[in-house]
């Protein structure tokens, strides 16, 4: 409980300087972009956000760009008196393009809107009358401004964590210490989020997550989403969206919701930049590139990753008969791990015309790691047998995705939108291993030998269509409908060859054979229908319906089955605003987990003799209900505070089963034996105490409750995780940064691990001139390894573990960035969202 109260101080802070503003203005969204100016465009002057008028008149309309057809966000819109020629009234519009002007007074009025980057649009004679309804302007066409242009710089700061209506935001281009690193490092500062130091990723207490690439799916997430994180880049990515509450659009997958990786913007005209990193642990070279000329957009990136980690882990396993000890065996390992990983993408738009508009991406990656571990393995029943497996891994995945697609939207409205989408994805594994064993103690004389191929290909087909049809502009009213196919087959060729004497006539092992195909297709349609009042007010209500369709052959094991199942999964939402500063939000949905083929597959994998494990096929999807309540402030001086609210029950969950056998053979698989409830709440807070200097922080409290009647089995706890960020901004464009923090212990059905903690600092120097920064980035320099203690009581046996693994990381990044941007705005681009199966 020491380090809760720590972060309680250190959000202090926060709460102390919590009052409401008389008004919140929006800064811009970047941070020392440099933006164009025409020489001859007189700014027009800001309005207060209050009118100095009074009276009951009211003028409403929307902004939207006339070549893209999108809203303009954030636009000055200013009312003028014709007469003195002076403003003296008006607002900015909203994410829609829409603004309104209250309380106007009998009279001619002139509108003037304006935004950088836009020629200035003016309507005259707008005439309002004692008791005349309500002024419509209708639909407001801004041209781009095409002048000869001068150079000007705009500075503004966008907020480290910003709140949106469905999501939490993560900027994580503000955040100096993430430079050098990988997805993995940017993903332990992002509130509701706890990594472990194994790479998986857990959202409100839970694995059960969605994890996209620019709101689709990537084939290197199907087979590993800790591994795929560890191949993007830290300077790729924007930002992280976490969505705890998805509407209908979002495929259903993910009990505890979506995490949504956008990596850097397209960019206007033309930029780029090189980045290089040197590390004690990880170091990685790439560049992008980005061009944007009229009608066409081209973006490209890639790059290399080279990590090396080490560690080592001990454990200790009673195996009871009766109640009493049998038999004990003791394992120690240590292990060293290299990897190589290369990823790159590569993206064409082009619009046919100011509403029709085609895509095409390109995205490719692989991964090549080696893995050496020496495992000591001793049993004592009367005697003690003991024996040392000298292992080498090699491991080789290649993935690509490729995704086209095609826009249309329309004049009516802004809102009223049509895409299709189709995604192909493919990734192929191949990997093997050679064990030699020799007995203890070690005579140089080996006694069993082993290697294994194993050759495994997903495909992944995805068509999907989606409209977005606006009701009435006024109230906000809009449906969407859509409907998708998942098409997946996954194969697998494992073959494992064996030498029981020790020699070098190695013969193959049908019983360890792994052969099989897998196919699952997904069928799934959508309605979701959402508004806003006049008042405030937002309503959202939707439902998703999936079918799901799988055929197996596990040949290896003689296993055929067939399953379908059907899914309604409703969900509601509603909000409400006060002024542009609070939000109060309620959300209920209904979710769902397919297990994956790493569950699915029944191959007794028995690489370890003392610990076997395998798949069941039989499996049935998990169904989780969530309740949401959240509520957010924006207050002076850039203070944020969220605060959530949550409980989360997930029927049929699936849980890693262990028992010992009169042997003392450990054996491991998955069943739906238990039903798993969450209650928590989350806190989050961001301030600025002076200029240049942000803290930010949250702290999250849960109650797990594992509950297995089958195996009439209980297991339940209260955890909590924290973290805290602050930077300062210092003189000579000098800045530092430091993060930390803290997860308590888990738990599991049969066992709980122990918590852990991480910190880190950074320092950056701008080079402004020469657009160079050099980052430095001290990871855990106080410690060398990250230490687990995990521990499992069941009838059968009692185990204890520890794991070392290495943490400390030093590294220096080299940053240098070339071109300039425009303000031209992007239109944005609709990309398919899938990523549904359960990982491990």
């Amino acid at each position: 409980m020491n380090h809760l109260f720590l972060v309680i101080l250190a959000l202090l802070p926060i709460c102390l300087q919590a009052q409401t503003p008389d008004s919140v203005k929006t800064a811009p969204p970047a941070d020392s972009l440099v933006f164009a100016k025409p020489d001859s465009l007189v700014p027009v002057p800001v309005p207060k956000a209050r009118p100095v008028l009074s009276g009951n008149g009211r003028i409403s309309g929307s902004l939207v760009d006339g070549g893209l057809n999108k809203p303009v966000e954030f636009a000055t819109v200013a009312l003028y008196d014709p007469l003195t020629n002076k403003p003296i009234g008006g607002t900015t519009s909203d994410e829609q393009g829409k603004f309104t002007i209250n309380n106007v007074a009998p009279g001619t009025y002139r509108v003037v809107a304006s935004f950088m980057g836009y020629e200035t649009k003016t309507l005259e004679n707008v005439l309002i009358t004692s008791g005349s309804p309500p002024i419509l302007l209708g639909v407001i066409s801004m041209r781009t401004d095409s002048r000869t242009l001068n150079e000007v710089v705009v500075t503004g700061e966008k907020a480290l964590i910003e709140d949106k209506d469905d999501r939490l935001v993560y900027n994580a281009e503000k955040d100096l210490t993430n430079t050098g690193g990988t997805a993995i490092d940017v993903l332990k500062k992002v509130p509701l989020l706890t990594i472990d130091p194994d790479g998986t990723v857990q959202l409100k207490g839970s694995s059960s997550i969605k994890v996209l690439v620019n709101g689709k799916p990537s084939s290197i997430m199907a087979r590993s989403i800790g591994e795929a994180l560890q191949m993007i880049p830290a300077e790729l990515i924007k930002s992280v969206e976490v969505i705890t509450a998805p509407s209908a659009k979002y495929d259903s997958e993910g009990t505890a919701g979506v995490i949504n990786i956008i990596t850097k913007s397209r960019l206007q005209g033309m930029t780029g930049g090189l980045t290089g990193t040197l590390g004690t642990r990880r170091n990685n070279l790439g560049g992008n590139f980005n061009l944007k000329r009229d009608k066409l957009s081209i973006t490209a990136f890639g790059g290399e990753n080279w990590t090396n980690s080490y560690g080592s882990s001990s454990n200790v396993r009673q195996n009871l008969r009766s109640g009493q000890v049998a038999s004990i065996i003791a394992q120690s390992n240590v292990f060293t791990n290299q990897g190589r990983s290369t990823f790159g993408s590569f993206s064409l738009d082009y619009d046919l015309d100011s509403t029709n508009r085609i895509g095409v991406d390109a995205n490719f990656g692989g991964d090549n790691r080696n893995t050496f571990s020496t495992r000591d393995t001793r049993q004592s029943v009367d005697t003690v047998k003991a024996f040392r497996r000298y292992t080498d891994s090699q491991n080789r995945n290649s993935n690509m995705d490729l995704n086209v697609n095609y826009t249309k939207t329309f004049k009516r409205s802004a809102d009223q939108e049509y895409t299709f989408l189709a995604q192909y994805n493919q990734n192929d594994g191949q990997s093997g291993y050679v064990l030699n064993q020799f007995v203890l103690p070690e005579n140089g004389l080996i006694n069993y030998r082993e290697q294994n191929r194993n050759i495994n290909q997903q495909n992944e087909l995805t068509i999907q269509t989606d409209y977005a049809h606006p009701f009435s502009t006024k109230k906000q009213r809009l449906l969407e409908v859509g409907s998708k196919l998942i098409r997946r087959d996954v194969s697998s060729d494992y073959h494992l060859e064996n030498a029981p004497d020790g020699s070098l006539n190695f013969r193959e092992d049908p019983r360890r054979a792994n052969v099989f195909n897998y196919q699952q297709s997904i069928w799934s349609t959508y309605a979701s229908f959402r508004m806003r009042t006049d008042n405030r007010w937002g309503f959202s209500v939707g439902g998703r319906y999936e079918k799901t369709m799988i055929n197996a052959d596990f040949r290896s094991t003689s296993t055929k089955f067939n399953d379908d199942y059907n899914n309604f999964l409703p969900n509601v939402s509603v909000s409400k605003r006060f002024g542009k500063e609070q939000r109060v939000r309620l959300n209920y949905s209904q979710r769902i987990q397919r297990p994956s083929i790493a569950f699915l597959n029944p191959y007794v994998n028995s690489v370890d003799p003392k610990n076997i494990q395998s798949g069941n096929p039989f499996l049935d999807p998990e169904l989780a209900h969530s309740v949401e309540a959240s509520f957010s402030t924006f207050l002076k001086n850039g203070t944020t505070v969220n605060l959530m609210v949550f409980g989360r029950q997930t029927n049929n969950a699936i849980e890693r089963i262990t028992t010992v056998d009169s042997s003392g053979i450990s054996n491991s698989t998955y069943r739906n034996i238990a039903r798993n409830s969450t209650y928590g709440t989350n806190l989050f807070g961001a301030v600025k105490p002076t200029k240049g200097w942000n803290v930010s922080g949250s702290i999250g409290v849960n109650y797990n409750i594992l509950n297995s009647p089958a195996l009439q089995t209980s297991n339940r706890n209260w955890s909590y995780q924290m973290n805290i960020n602050t930077s300062v901004q210092l003189p000579k464009n000098y800045s530092v940064q430091a993060n930390g923090s803290y997860t308590s212990r888990r738990i599991q059905l049969q066992g709980q691990s122990s918590g852990f903690y991480y910190y880190g600092f950074s320092a950056r120097k701008e080079i402004k001139p020469q657009n160079i920064t050099v980052t430095a980035t001290f990871e855990n320099p106080f410690r060398e390894y990250n230490i687990i203690n995990a521990q499992q009581r069941t009838a059968t046996f009692i185990s204890d573990g520890t794991n070392f693994t290495v943490i400390r990381n030093i590294r220096l990044t080299l940053n240098w960035r070339f071109g300039k941007m425009s303000a031209t705005p992007n239109r944005e681009k609709k990309k398919i969202a899938n990523d549904d199966k359960k990982a491990e």
